[in-house]
C-alpha cells in the first residue's frame, strides 16, 4: 500500500483508542470521573470514523464513479477485518471465556447466528455464556453495531452515484445539506432528548462527503473555514445545543487536521493502519483482560487492553487487511 502524506491514520488510531477508553469504564463497571463525559468521548471517536469515511469514500467515488469497483473496494475494506474478528471472537475469545463446553458453545444457536455479522447488515454482539463474571456478561463485541450503519452509508452513496446525483456538484451538495438539516431538526438529541445514532452518524458521514465535494476549496482555505466555524459552534454550545455544536465544527476540524502532513504522520503511515483492527478487537480484549485480572489497577488494565489491541490491530493489518486491499489493483 502506498504511504499517505496526511494524518488520517493518526486520527483513526486515536479514535479507535478513544472507543476502548470509553468502553473500559463500562466493561469494568466503573463510573467515569464527574468532570468527564465518558460517553461523549466514545461518541466523538465514532463520529471521527464516520466523518473521515464520508470524506475519503466520497473522494474515491468522485475519482472513479463506477459502482462495481466502488462496492468491491468497500467490501475489501470491511470484510477481511470482519471475517478475522468473527473467527477470533468465536474460536479464540469465545471458546476460552465461555462457561459452556466447547462443543455446546460452538453449536449453540446464538454462536451460529454470530456468523451473520459477515453480512454487514445487522450486528450480533453477544455470545452465549461468555465473560459471565464481568459486569457486561455475554457481551463479546459491542462496537460491531456501528458496522451496519457504515455499510448503509456506503450503499446510500452508491445509489446516489448510480442515479446521477454526483454528476452535479450543486445537486449532491443540496442532497447532503438537506439530510444534515433533517437530522438537526428531527432527530437531534438537542431537541428530541434521545440519541438516535442511526441518524446521527450518517449525518457526520454526510458532512465528510460534503467537504469532499468541495475538496479543492476546503484544502485551500481549511484553516480559515475551520476556525471561522468555532465561534458558531461555541454559540450553540453555550445555548445548550451541544450535539448541534459538534456537528457544526467537528467534521471540518477533523478533515483539516487529517489533511495536514508531517514527518510523524508519515512515519505512522509507514507502519500501516491498525485502526479498524483495533476498533474490532478492543472490546473482546478488554473483556478478556478484566476477566483474567479483575483486581488489576483500572488504568493499568485499560493500558494493557489498548496495547494488546494495537498489537493485534497491526497484526491484522499486515496479515489480512493490507493484502486484501492490494487486490484493488485487479479492479482497474
Amino acid at each position: 500500500m502506498p504511504h499517505r502524506s496526511n494524518s488520517f491514520d493518526i486520527l483513526r488510531i486515536c479514535a479507535a483508542l478513544g472507543v476502548i477508553f470509553c468502553h473500559h469504564y463500562y466493561i469494568s463497571g466503573r463510573e467515569g470521573p464527574a468532570w468527564m463525559n465518558v460517553g461523549m468521548i466514545g461518541g466523538v471517536s465514532v463520529m471521527t470514523f464516520f466523518t473521515i469515511s464520508g470524506y475519503l469514500v466520497t473522494t474515491s467515488w468522485l475519482r472513479e464513479p463506477q459502482v462495481f469497483k466502488f462496492c468491491a473496494k468497500r467490501l475489501l475494506r470491511l470484510w477481511p477485518g470482519m471475517i478475522a474478528a468473527v473467527l477470533l471472537n468465536i474460536y479464540v475469545f469465545g471458546v476460552v471465556f465461555t462457561d459452556l463446553p466447547a462443543r455446546t458453545f460452538l453449536t449453540h444457536a446464538q454462536t451460529l447466528e454470530y456468523f451473520k455479522n459477515l453480512l454487514l447488515y445487522r450486528a450480533y454482539v453477544n455470545l452465549p455464556e461468555v465473560f459471565s463474571s464481568n459486569p457486561l456478561n455475554n457481551l463479546m463485541n459491542g462496537p460491531l453495531w456501528t458496522i451496519p450503519i457504515e455499510t448503509m452509508c456506503y450503499a446510500a452513496l452508491a445509489v446516489a452515484g448510480v442515479v446521477g446525483v454526483f454528476r452535479y456538484r450543486w445537486l449532491a451538495s443540496l442532497v447532503l445539506v438537506a439530510y444534515i438539516l433533517l437530522f438537526i431538526v428531527r432527530y437531534n438529541a438537542d431537541f428530541t432528548g434521545t440519541m438516535m445514532h442511526w441518524w446521527e452518524y450518517p449525518a457526520y458521514f454526510a458532512c465528510g462527503a460534503l467537504i469532499a465535494l468541495h475538496r479543492d476549496r476546503f484544502l485551500a482555505h481549511g484553516a480559515a473555514i475551520t476556525f471561522g466555524l468555532i465561534p458558531v459552534a461555541l454559540f450553540f454550545w453555550l445555548t445548550g445545543l451541544q450535539h448541534t455544536s459538534g456537528l457544526v465544527v467537528l467534521p471540518a476540524l477533523l478533515i483539516f487536521l487529517g489533511s495536514c502532513s508531517s514527518a510523524f504522520s508519515g512515519a505512522v503511515s509507514r507502519l500501516g493502519d491498525p485502526s479498524y483492527g483495533v476498533y474490532l478487537s478492543g472490546c473482546p480484549i478488554a473483556q478478556a483482560v478484566f476477566a483474567l485480572w479483575p483486581g488489576m489497577n483500572f488504568y493499568a488494565s485499560m493500558g494493557l487492553s489498548m496495547l494488546l489491541s494495537m498489537l493485534l490491530g497491526y497484526a491484522l493489518w499486515h496479515s489480512i487487511e493490507s493484502p486484501a486491499l492490494r487486490l484493488k489493483r485487479y479492479l482497474r
